[in-house]
């Protein structure tokens, strides 16, 4: 009797010292916001625990602050939508790893704020489906979307316009923007600043998903101060509608940094140049991801193409023609190495050479295609500037070679 009643106790011990099945909200709960009967989003957040979806249902008024992972927000029905009620403050705030927001087939609107969506110090945060758009001002505020302090994530189907500054601005993070539209912001359409790493139009398993971006005020993209830009596919047109920018008014600009521009890019009718590089390096026309590498740079001003301070940049397969001034300009004892590229029918020379600056034609076939430019195909404006390598034709040419 005495050995039954010991074996009872170490099963009843047993069944104490076993964990707790874990609470239903543990495994995912979903929770229903009604904002347009006075439920908030805080509120959700604050009455539930573990991982969390919050299904969206009206306006809600507020500026909210995720800071626990694994929580998602999703509209319920059209017309979901985040509007912040304090212009200091972000509208939607993410601290926290494992963020979702995803619009599904009906959107969500995210509006107001002194920026729209900032993600900080977070990871792995996916974006979807969204329309975005702060209403602050000064430097950091005015932003759609925002990952900062080594955030990581994705922008994927977003709409973010009309931003009184930038409608990605990405600050020492990595981000991937697909399918996305970035039009009409007063600043820089993608703006990749401090060390970041930006992939921009294709996905991170190199499938092509390209983004619109337009009618920014200054560049449609803006990569700067040691950062990386990855850009595929996209369409960057029209950007530069600030005649006073002082971020200048390029298709991309890439500033003391780095970008390879693989392929599949459209880079058409900004008022500077198409692509320039400033005291920095870059591919345009890379083969080695495996995709198309054609891309075209054409109607733009200033240059098609522009190396100034010192930059390096191999151009591969590109087509640069019909600028309205040089197709290839480079300046500062910059160098280009070009390969099997397409430059006509420029407005001023086809490619032009200046302060102790030098090209370099590859002899690979096809080779490169120098012709039809008013003035002058290849001219250098200095004794020190110069070229050599094989071309296509009979180029007019006013430089001496190495």
């Amino acid at each position: 009797m005495t050995h039954c009643r010991s074996l009872v106790l170490c099963l009843l011990a047993l069944v104490v010292a076993l964990p707790l099945p874990a609470h239903a909200e543990d495994s995912g709960k979903t929770a229903s916001v009604r904002c347009d009967k006075g439920k908030t989003i805080a509120d959700a957040l604050d009455d539930h625990h573990g991982p969390l979806t919050i299904q969206v249902f009206g306006t809600c008024h507020e500026n909210v602050v995720v800071r626990r992972s694994d929580v998602t927000l999703v509209a319920g029905a059209p017309g979901a939508a985040i509007q912040g009620t304090d212009p200091k403050v972000d509208t939607l705030t993410v601290t926290a790893d494992r963020f979702v927001l995803d619009g599904l087939s009906y959107g969500l609107k995210v509006n107001g704020g002194r920026n729209g969506i900032v993600v900080t110090g977070a990871s792995q945060a996916q974006l979807r489906n969204c329309t975005v758009r702060g209403s602050g001002n000064g430097i950091v505020g005015g932003i759609g979307i925002q990952f900062s302090s080594g955030a990581s994530g994705s922008v994927d189907r977003c709409v973010s316009s009309n931003n009184p500054a930038d409608g990605i601005f990405i600050d020492g993070s990595i981000v991937t923007i697909t399918n996305s539209t970035i039009q009409s912001n007063t600043r820089n359409g993608v703006f990749v600043f401090g060390g970041s790493t930006a992939r921009i139009g294709f996905t991170n398993v190199f499938v092509s998903a390209p983004n619109t971006i337009s009618d920014n005020g200054a560049n449609g993209i803006h990569v700067s101060l040691n950062s990386l830009g990855i850009i595929y596919g996209n369409s960057v047109t029209d950007n530069g509608t600030n005649a006073n920018s002082p971020l200048g008014r390029f298709g991309v600009l890439v500033v003391h940094s780095k970008a390879d521009i693989p392929g599949g890019n459209t880079i058409t009718g900004n008022p500077g140049a198409g692509v320039a590089f400033s005291g920095s390096s870059g591919f345009i026309g890379d083969p080695g991801f495996g995709l198309p590498f054609v891309n075209t740079i054409r109607g733009n001003s200033t240059a098609g193409v522009l190396l100034a301070l010192g930059s390096a940049a191999v151009v591969r397969g590109a087509i640069i023609d019909t600028n309205n001034g040089a197709g290839l300009l480079l300046s500062g004892r910059s160098t280009a190495s070009v390969f099997s590229a397409t430059v006509t029918g420029n407005s001023a020379n086809g490619l032009q050479l200046s302060q102790g600056s030098a090209v370099l034609f590859q002899p690979v076939t096809p080779l490169a295609n120098i012709g039809g430019n008013t003035s002058t195909d290849l001219q250098c404006l200095d004794g020190e500037s110069s070229f050599t390598g094989p071309l296509n034709g009979s180029p007019t040419i006013s430089c001496t070679g190495f």
